[in-house]
């Protein structure tokens, strides 16, 4: 978001609209959607925090949070979560919420920059059930009207630079590009991640996108989006299957979670 005026649009992949007919493709990511993307996506997460829902009635932004579309599930016994014992709801609640609780999100910006100068901004996450997490540079913290950066006039010029939790570079994302397409994504899913709500460990991961500022001076905004899991990071919520693991409550639970870095502003000058 900005206050300078400029024209300009971006597509964006709605990836959450549609259901994958394995159950291979869930929870490991949009392994096939490797282009820009917007947190309304993901419409089987829930959001961690209500101000990314401000824009809509407080009565459906209380259906979107964690308690109501998820944890409400795994105390009543609803669907899935009917095989564990009410004990085991109970530990399993306090196992998603410390995933939680140990989850974070930050975005490492300048203050101002020149119109038309070159600057990286690093988004680091921390947390998250794994084996992946997902990472988005944003033009706002709004979880159904945020978009790529480049609608407002910023332009990412390389492929975002991923820091996988074992401290080394990672290009898994990016390499899924097809030939011949550029790699200056908006969102990389990390690969690598590993969270344990009883032993209290979480994965570290960063992304480094090159930016070139808008042209038009102004204030602009910048935010990050996470996306990430709960579940498997407890043994109740995780579903062994052969080469892969599932939660618990599958697809419809809303075990996924969206969080917001807070949103920056970025004062571009002549």
């Amino acid at each position: 978001m900005r206050t300078a005026t400029r024209w300009g649009g971006v597509i964006i992949v709605a990836c959450g609209v549609w259901t994958p007919p394995l159950a291979a493709a869930y929870p490991n990511g949009t392994t096939e959607y490797v282009t820009d993307a917007g947190p309304f996506c993901a419409g089987c997460h829930s959001s961690r925090q209500e101000s990314q829902l401000r824009e809509v009635a407080k009565q459906e932004a209380a259906h979107e949070l964690v308690d109501a579309k998820h944890v409400a599930m795994i105390a009543s016994g609803k669907g899935k979560y009917a095989t564990l014992s009410a004990p085991n709801r109970t530990a399993l609640v306090a196992h998603v919420r410390a995933v939680d609780a140990a989850t974070t999100i930050t975005l490492e910006v300048p203050t101002s920059v020149k119109a038309g100068a070159t600057l990286t901004v690093t988004a680091k996450a921390h947390g998250g059930a794994g084996p992946v997490v997902g990472v988005m540079l944003l033009d706002s913290d709004l979880r159904y009207q945020s978009r790529s950066p480049a609608a407002d006039g910023w332009a990412i010029t390389a492929a975002p630079s991923v820091t996988g939790p074992d401290g080394k570079p990672q290009t898994t994302w990016t390499n899924k590009r097809a030939p011949g397409l550029a790699k200056n994504l908006n969102y990389v899913m990390v690969y690598g991640m590993k969270g344990d709500a009883v032993a209290k460990t979480y994965g570290d991961a960063s992304v480094a996108y090159t930016l070139r500022a808008p042209s038009n001076p102004g204030d602009y905004t910048l935010a990050a989006a996470l996306l990430y899991g709960t579940e498997k990071a407890s043994p109740l919520g995780t579903v062994k299957r052969e080469g892969f693991d599932l939660p618990l409550g599958g697809f419809e639970s809303a075990s996924g979670r969206i969080l917001f870095s807070p949103a920056h502003t970025v004062t571009v000058t002549p």
